[in-house]
């Protein structure tokens, strides 16, 4: 059996990252970001900001200096990606969306969740019918988004009812250039090839994922 001393292994793993390519000499286009996934498989997404949000700054490692809404309008308009719960909130392509119905399907309640469901069910199915009616919204667009109970997570019953319905994929998600989160029916999103196709099983996604991540980083 061959062996990797710990120096090639950390080649393999920066060549398949993408990390080691000449950055393009022209002006960076939409096939870059296309080469960029081809990559990675998904890029995180996070709210903190100190130099920038990390997706621009994964792109940029790997691209050099590009126009930042090129990434904006390629993650949320092309209809090639979407946002979704993949490691974190992460930018995916869109032929994994029948990947992630193991995730969707088996997500764990939360308790502020269990209780507007046993005590306000209402409230879910208005935030619901909202978003089908008017999406995208954004939380600050709901008729009645609640007040906050606390800082940080300390979310209004909209933000609960919607994060909840993201998860479980009854709603999708786009972005602004500012990173606001706007809610809508995924069938308005989501091309209906990909939207209706069927999930894979379990079993299925997690030989899938396996394989990608492991194809990621240089294996296989």
């Amino acid at each position: 059996m061959s062996r990797l001393s710990v120096a090639q292994a950390r080649r393999i793993a920066i060549a398949a990252q993408g990390l080691a390519a000449p950055r393009p000499s022209g002006r960076v286009d939409v096939r870059h970001l296309r080469k960029v996934f081809d990559h990675v498989g998904t890029i995180q997404l996070d709210s903190v900001n100190v130099i920038a949000r990390t997706h621009y700054l994964a792109v940029f490692s790997r691209l050099g200096p590009y126009p930042m809404d090129l990434i904006d309008d390629y993650a949320w308009k092309s209809g090639e990606i979407y946002e979704f719960w993949g490691h974190m909130a992460s930018l995916l392509p869109i032929d994994t969306y029948p990947v992630f119905g193991f995730r969707r399907d088996r997500r764990k309640m939360w308790s502020r969740v269990e209780e507007m469901i046993e005590e306000h069910p209402e409230d879910m199915e208005a935030v619901l019918e909202e978003v089908r009616l008017h999406g995208p919204i954004s939380v600050g667009e709901l008729s009645d988004p609640g007040s906050r109970t606390g800082p940080w997570w300390g979310y209004g019953k909209g933000k609960i009812a919607l994060e909840w319905l993201f998860a479980t994929g009854a709603i999708t998600a786009v972005r602004d250039h500012r990173f606001t989160r706007y809610y809508a029916d995924p069938a308005a999103v989501i091309d209906t090839e990909h939207f209706s196709r069927p999930e894979l099983d379990p079993e299925e996604s997690y030989r899938y994922l396996l394989e990608a991540g492991a194809r990621s980083v240089g294996v296989g």
